[in-house]
């Protein structure tokens, strides 16, 4: 695969993200969707592991996949912790988000809940937990590809 398409692959996860939020909004297929679509994305990152490190090695394919992702969480916590509501773009706030929405984080919304004060309580913390919790969560996908791909060339 060519070094081009491989860089434009890293915008998949933002167009799930969104087709995950537009979608939602439709009865039947916005929950299918919900549900299905980050799994696809998680099987497509996997693959894209494998092609990365056919091309790069390992760390500079990490942070090459993973730039529109580390771009989407500082955007995010900017908007987020350093903005006031009155101040916040609500265009680049919602958009900010559409990277995470590509994962599966109906997975892992217990785990950010542990960064909240009260229990039961999806707050500020917890959402911004999310938001590293998804990065994260793609990175390891992302380096188990890698993995795979290192692994069956020995």
């Amino acid at each position: 695969m060519k070094k081009s398409v491989l860089l434009l692959s890293t915008l998949v996860p933002v167009v799930v993200g969104y087709l995950v939020n537009v979608l939602i909004m439709v009865p039947v297929i916005g929950m299918a969707s919900f549900y299905l679509l980050p799994l696809v994305t998680t099987v497509f990152w996997l693959y894209m592991g494998k092609q990365y490190a056919r091309r790069w090695k390992a760390v500079p394919a990490v942070l090459i996949a993973h730039t529109v992702g580390f771009c989407s969480l500082l955007v995010f916590l900017w908007q987020f912790l350093l903005e006031t509501d009155e101040t916040r773009n609500l265009t680049l706030a919602v958009f900010s988000q559409m990277f995470s929405a590509s994962t599966p984080l109906y997975l892992f919304g217990g785990i950010a809940r542990f960064f909240e004060s009260q229990p039961n309580y999806a707050g500020r913390a917890a959402i911004v937990a999310m938001q590293v919790i998804a990065l994260v969560y793609m990175m390891i996908v992302f380096c188990i590809g890698i993995y795979m791909e290192k692994r069956k060339k020995l």
